[in-house]
């Protein structure tokens, strides 16, 4: 990396830092369960009047394996913070200040984590965006995690994409406890541009229905696609730009050396009939970008779907048109150094070789006939 590149990354991290500090007053632990000390996987979440969403995103996450929940409400009026506080793998925590002035929340989770999530995984996510992987309706979370680890891993890369149904918006209703995924359950399968930063170690991914419909002409004004939304919190981590950057900068590369390199996706339904209400609001407006503006016109409104929509079923639809990757992730097994050495042993002449020990991976055949 150039000086340069390193002058800018550690002025970053500097602000951040000094951000999360002067934040961490803000921040009232309202509930916090003992039961997140035994948790190894958390999700982490900052929200505001999502009571309608919770009921299927925590059972979305449990199923998937995560422990423990970690929610930080910004102001609640729906009786969000009513219905957390009666799950008890649900820590509920409160925010008292401005949304946007906190980084749209980065600073408030940036001292949640540091402080209580070390030695775990933790999935930083909004209430409406849900992490799928390869093989995630077969292999939960830690089995993920571990496969991760043992390639020296710390990270996983996910690009984020939106979903949409042929309706138009204000007809996508998804009631309290409904998937969302049977009300939108179309996407773009193409028109996605990356730009790797070398000065931030990050690459940067655009485009996407949001691109197409609201940032035609000007792509790269259009909101960033990419996420390191899942990481492993030991020594100091913090979130940059909401999960589109982390440091250490090595997470955003999402490295997994000598093995299948595992990517993943967060299913992002922005677009039900409650985005209607929340862009016409004057007060939701002032907490979010500029960005946000663009929204408040009809363009898009009546319907999204174009020759190259898609349906989603599966993972396998993202995987088939290469939005995610690592298929054969699940057919990989970490060779330990003490197997290494004990095959060494017995092989003729052992006694006068002296091989150098290192990390190695290889497929195993046997798991090949295991479940899919």
């Amino acid at each position: 990396m150039s000086y340069r590149a390193s002058v800018a990354s550690i002025s970053h991290y500097a602000k951040a830092r000094l951000r999360r500090s002067l934040k961490a007053r803000q921040i009232r632990y309202d509930l916090l369960r003992s039961t997140l000390g035994q948790a190894r996987h958390v999700v982490i979440c900052v929200i505001r009047d999502e009571g309608h969403r919770l009921a299927f995103f925590l059972q979305y996450y449990r199923d998937l394996g995560f422990e423990h929940f970690i929610c930080i409400d910004n102001g609640s009026k729906d009786g969000t913070v009513e219905l957390l506080g009666g799950f008890d793998d649900v820590s509920l925590l409160s925010a008292h200040g401005s949304y946007k002035a906190a980084r749209f929340g980065n600073d408030w989770i940036n001292e949640v984590i540091n402080r209580h999530c070390q030695e775990k995984w933790v999935l930083y996510v909004d209430a409406d965006e849900f992490l799928v992987y390869p093989h995630c309706d077969s292999r939960p979370i830690n089995q993920l995690t571990a496969y991760i680890e043992s390639t020296g891993g710390h990270s996983l890369r996910s690009v984020m994409i939106d979903m949409y149904s042929e309706r138009p918006v204000l007809e996508n209703i998804c009631e309290p406890g409904r998937n969302p995924l049977e009300v939108c359950n179309l996407f773009d399968r193409s028109g996605y541009v990356a730009h790797f930063d070398d000065r931030n170690r990050t690459t940067w991914i655009k485009g996407g229905v949001r691109g197409r419909i609201y940032f035609r002409d000007r792509l790269w004004d259009g909101p960033a696609l990419n996420k390191i939304p899942l990481v492993y919190v030991t020594g100091e981590r913090l979130f940059l730009k909401s999960s589109h950057q982390v440091w250490p900068l090595s997470l955003n590369l999402g490295d997994m050396h000598g093995a299948i390199c595992v990517s993943g996706a967060l299913l992002h339904f922005k677009f039900l009939s409650t985005f209607v209400h929340k862009v016409a609001d004057a007060e939701h407006l002032s907490q979010h970008t500029e960005e946000y503006t663009v929204y408040s016109t009809d363009k898009g409104m009546g319907g999204f779907v174009c020759d190259d929509t898609g349906t989603y079923a599966s993972w396998r639809d993202l995987s088939d048109h290469g939005l995610i990757q690592g298929e054969g992730w699940k057919y990989w097994k970490n060779v330990s150094e003490d197997e290494i050495e004990t095959v060494q042993q017995n092989m003729p002449g052992s006694a006068q070789r002296h091989p150098q020990r290192r990390h190695e991976n290889r497929y195993d055949p046997a798991s090949l006939g295991s479940a899919s």
